[in-house]
């Protein structure tokens, strides 16, 4: 038998030899503190959408763990190499359960590891070689999932530059102003497999650099904007799930993991805006600029453009969701102040806005207006007052949600300084669609029995 004291604390497995790094830090709960726990990282690269942390515990801190429920923060620090210091933060922790095992009068605790929501990784460099060897300027780097924007915007590579040169073709480098003068590029990202090194390694997503910036998280910031501008004009959602910034002191890394799939583009439905590189790159940055340059209700334009990139449901919960991102695209383009007390109605909105951009609307189906039978408005109050709908009027409900949509786009598109004729939501564009074709038949159809408010 074994004396106690030559027993081990920690059991580390055969199968930590395939991971990262091992860092003793503190994990917290919100009724749990405890230091010096050892923790293994698994690798991660870039592209990395989840990962696990993975906790090798003592007897004692397993008994603490035991009964107590995440979410849990890890922070943890080791010496890299001379003179640089690495410390990780993981949050969002999920460890699975500990199970206590019983053999004769011993006690055994299994190890256990959780799922991390979110990860940054800090190296500071100290004075010493490699800090003298580090450039004095700045740089953000960003991974984005894909969307059309990002594809038909990003820049040429070295070896494809020399291919399309060998046939006679050539494409002009792009670049964006950001705030303070900062500028940033859009290239395909390259995605090297952890297994089989032999596999050719493909382009998957997009990489953003950004130069010449004077705060960090103003240029994440910047790119987030850039992102959900590109999302819009693509008609698909794209994310930065890894973004890192570079400086003389520190090099930092973050990671946003657990992030869902998001609803494609249909193969048949186009961007908002055209398929011309020019005309794209010439609105990403003017709505850019103008986005920018507007500091109301910026929160209620992005949600507005969320609600049009998720996935759809009902036709009934998608009008009303619909309403919700017109009232607050309404409120981005009259930069009308949100008074809490006393807001406007979604009718002196709308006509605020129609007042100072006339025409817009013209050959969609109407808002509020009245005149000629039951306008947008009315269907959704019916919808809203539990208002039940029969299969023969499920079309006009389909070309409701459809008119909407362009409601919003096409509101969005003015409040971010772009003229509507350039895009697929003007009346030439809509003018292939059924449901811009045969609105008012359908609309007719519905005034015998929806009620006015």
């Amino acid at each position: 038998m074994t004396d106690k004291s030559e027993r081990p604390d920690i059991v580390v497995p055969a199968e930590s030899a395939g991971r990262g790094p091992f860092l003793k830090g503190e994990l917290r709960g919100e009724h749990f503190f405890c230091r010096d726990i050892l923790t293994q990282f698994e690798r991660i690269a870039p592209l990395t959408r989840k990962t696990r942390i993975h906790l090798l515990l003592t007897a004692d801190q397993a008994k603490k763990l035991f009964v107590l429920p995440g979410p849990f923060t890890f922070k943890g620090s080791i010496c890299a190499s001379n003179g640089v210091i690495e410390t990780r933060v993981a949050k969002d922790i999920w460890p699975k359960s500990i199970s206590q095992i019983t053999h004769e009068e011993a006690f055994y605790w299994t190890q256990t590891s959780g799922a991390i929501g979110s990860l940054e990784i800090r190296k500071k460099f100290t004075p010493g070689p490699e800090f003298d060897s580090r450039r004095d300027t700045f740089s953000a780097w960003f991974v984005a999932r894909p969307c059309f924007a990002l594809q038909i915007l990003a820049n040429q590579t070295k070896e494809e530059a020399e291919e399309s040169a060998e046939y006679g073709f050539s494409k002009q480098d792009i670049n964006f102003t950001l705030t303070d003068g900062a500028t940033t590029s859009i290239h395909r990202y390259p995605h090297f497999p952890w297994i089989n090194t032999s596999r050719n390694v493909k382009p998957r997503g997009y990489s953003i650099t950004v130069e010449g910036f004077k705060d960090p998280e103003t240029a994440r910031r910047d790119v987030d904007i850039l992102i959900l501008l590109a999302s819009f004009a693509s008609r698909e959602r794209s994310i930065s799930g890894h973004w890192s910034y570079d400086t003389k002191e520190e090099f930092v890394q973050f990671w946003q993991f657990n992030i869902g799939k998001f609803r494609k583009r249909y193969e048949r439905e186009e961007p908002v805006v055209p398929r011309d590189r020019g005309e794209c790159c010439a609105f990403l940055q003017t709505a850019f600029d103008k986005y920018s340059a507007t500091s109301m209700h910026q929160p209620l334009l992005e949600n507005a453009i969320y609600t049009l990139l998720n996935e759809q449901t009902t036709l009934e919960v998608d009008i009303v969701r619909l309403f919700l991102a017109v009232q607050g695209a309404l409120y981005f383009a009259t930069q009308i102040p949100l008074n809490p007390q006393k807001r406007p109605r979604i009718g002196d909105l709308y006509r605020k806005f129609l007042k100072a951009y006339p025409g817009t609307f013209d050959g969609l189906w109407p808002f509020i207006d009245r005149q000629e039978g039951p306008p947008l408005y009315d269907l959704r109050n019916a919808i809203v007052h539990g208002e039940a709908f029969s299969e023969q009027e499920w079309l006009a409900l389909s070309y409701a949600g459809e008119h909407l949509r362009w409601h919003i786009e096409r509101i969005i598109l003015v409040a971010l300084g772009w003229d509507v004729e350039k895009s697929t939501v003007s009346g030439r564009a809509l003018g292939f669609f059924t449901a811009y074709q045969n609105w008012k038949q359908e609309r007719n159809q519905l005034a015998g029995w929806l009620s006015s408010p």
